[in-house]
Order: structure tokens, then C-alpha cells, then sequence
């Protein structure tokens, strides 16, 4: 299968294209020769698809120009094959209120779209998805640990997990990343405490492993590379823990890009930044999301994960 058929099929499964809505493709210059290829599929799919070519962002949640925010309202589906993230800009928020369709694809390669995590049976990872979010929709301890020396406790009392993302986006208002399948949480920012041993992928050119302390929520002290240094420098925010992420596609893989690697089951990832639009507390100008390899994951004393294995019978 080509490569054009498959973003057609993504187009079609996951989003549920009809011929007479308003499809925008948003892409930069780091991703237009795969937005080129769902540009071509849209044709297939729509009478009158928009390609339009965003300024390169600076980091996830960056907000595109006014423009293109005033053209993403007026859509019906967005997609967006981008190298940093727009899911939590303003812009999308007013997109998604509106009843615009939304599929986020930071950093989407071509090998991806050929195999990988978009091969995966979307409505059967869905149901596993929203079993798991009602099995622990009145939990409230999680124990984080990792062959690395991750130790982390939260709360998650009065939060609610989110599992629309299934790669099933066919609701107005809905959003989803594609490859989809994560289950994830705004965790009680205050209950946060021990320690985070980052050691698979976190954002652009940081590398290796990133060790953090962090107490009521924030990041009190680090270990790590310049680059890391500099991002936690950037303001208060970033440097807060707002996210617990579970990967829960069976067809995803590790491949050092976090679009992908986020989703694999068996995995847990943990946000810095912004939670507003997930039922948290911090708004911030930026998301970024870091892979704990080879987790064991305790919720209220029942296990998840263990050693990266997702042993949980669902």
C-alpha cells in the first residue's frame, strides 16, 4: 500500500472524512512533504481540501498566526502532520470549541505512516482504553517506579482520565493524536513528589538520560544536559509535572520519537507544562511529555505495569 492510501484510510477510519466538509491541513516546513501526501489523499476523500504552511514553531503548544487560527474556526477537520505539537495552543481550543475534528501528528514520519502504531485495530484498543478509565475512575494512589530509579507518588482523587485518544475522532469537538492509544491523567499537581529518572525520548535535541527531583509538583533540582537546563529555565510552568500517560497501543513501537513511542503499551510517560485542557490546574504556554522505559506502574495497590510489561487483564 502507498503511501497516498494510507493517509486516505487515516483519513477515513480515524477521522471519518465526508465529501462536503471543510478539511485544513496544517504542516511547516520541517513536515510538508507528508502533509504533500494527505493533501493528495484529501482530494480523494473531499471536494476542496486547504494546505496551508505554518512558521516553524519554537515548542509544543506555540501558537500559530492569527490567520491560520481564523481559517482553523471555519473548519470541520483539521489535520495537523507538524513538528511541534499545536494540541494545546489557544488556537486548537477555539478550533475544537467551534466543532472542528482534530488530529494532532507532531513529528510524523513516513516510516511511521507505513507501519507502526497507524496499523493498530483502533476500535478494539478503544474499548481497552475506556476500561481501563472506568476500572480506576475513583482510584487515588499511584506508585511510579523504574529499573532506572524512577520513585514517584501522586493523588489522582478527583481527577478524571481521559481516553478519547483512540484514533477514533469522529465527534464534533473531538481530538485526537495520531498514532493514537494512551490513557492519561491530570494528576493533583500539589501530591507530586520523588524522584523521575527520564530515560527514553523527551523533546528535540535533548538527548540521554534526565534525572529530577521534584516536590509538591515542581521541579526542585536536576540532573542533565544543557539543553535540559535551559528548557526548565524558561519559566515556572514548564517546570511543573502535570500529566501521567499510559501507552496502550499494541502496535506501536520504541523508536526515539515520542509521537509514537508515548502510545506503546507497556510504557508510561510524564508531563511538564500545561494541563488546562485536561482537567488540571496549570496553564502554561508549552507541553512536553518524557518516556519512562520498562515502568512499574500501582494504582491503589493493583498493578499495571510491570517492567514494562501491561499485565493488567483488560
Amino acid at each position: 500500500m502507498d503511501h497516498i492510501e494510507k493517509a486516505k484510510q487515516t483519513l477515513e477510519n480515524c477521522l471519518n472524512v465526508k465529501r462536503s466538509e471543510r478539511l485544513l491541513i496544517l504542516c511547516d516546513r520541517g513536515t510538508i512533504e507528508i502533509a504533500q501526501v494527505f493533501y493528495e489523499a484529501a482530494e480523494k476523500v473531499c471536494t476542496s481540501p486547504l494546505l496551508m504552511e505554518l512558521p516553524m514553531g519554537k515548542f509544543h503548544g506555540d501558537e500559530p498566526p492569527r490567520i491560520v487560527a481564523g481559517v482553523m474556526i471555519d473548519s470541520d477537520v483539521i489535520v495537523a502532520p507538524t513538528t511541534y505539537s499545536i494540541t494545546y495552543s489557544n488556537a486548537t481550543r477555539t478550533a475544537l470549541a467551534n466543532g472542528a475534528r482534530v488530529a494532532t501528528m507532531p513529528g510524523i514520519t513516513m516510516e511511521m505512516l507505513e507501519k507502526g502504531g497507524l496499523e493498530a485495530n483502533y476500535r478494539s484498543m478503544a474499548k481497552r482504553i475506556r476500561k481501563v478509565g472506568r476500572m480506576f475512575s475513583r482510584s487515588r494512589n499511584v506508585h511510579l517506579t523504574s529499573e532506572n530509579g524512577t520513585d514517584l507518588r501522586m493523588s489522582i482523587l478527583g481527577r478524571e482520565w481521559i481516553t478519547d485518544d483512540t484514533g477514533l475522532c469522529y465527534k464534533k469537538g473531538s481530538i485526537t493524536n495520531l498514532p493514537a492509544g494512551e490513557v492519561f491523567i491530570a494528576p493533583k499537581e500539589a501530591s507530586i513528589n520523588g524522584h523521575l529518572v527520564i530515560d527514553g525520548v523527551f523533546t528535540g535535541p535533548i538527548k540521554g538520560k534526565i534525572e529530577l527531583i521534584i516536590k509538591r509538583g515542581k521541579v526542585e533540582s536536576l540532573r542533565g544536559s544543557v539543553e535540559t537546563r535551559k528548557l526548565m529555565a524558561r519559566s515556572s510552568c514548564v517546570r511543573t509535572v502535570c500529566k501521567l500517560g499510559i501507552g496502550m497501543n499494541p502496535m506501536s513501537r520504541i523508536i526515539g520519537n515520542i509521537l509514537e513511542d508515548q502510545k506503546t503499551l507497556g510504557t508510561v510517560n510524564i508531563g511538564l507544562g500545561d494541563n488546562s485542557s485536561f482537567g488540571g490546574n496549570v496553564v502554561c504556554e508549552a507541553h512536553y511529555d518524557a518516556m519512562i522505559l520498562k515502568p512499574t506502574l500501582v494504582i491503589d495497590r493493583k498493578t499495571l505495569i510491570e517492567d514494562g510489561r501491561f499485565v493488567l487483564d483488560v
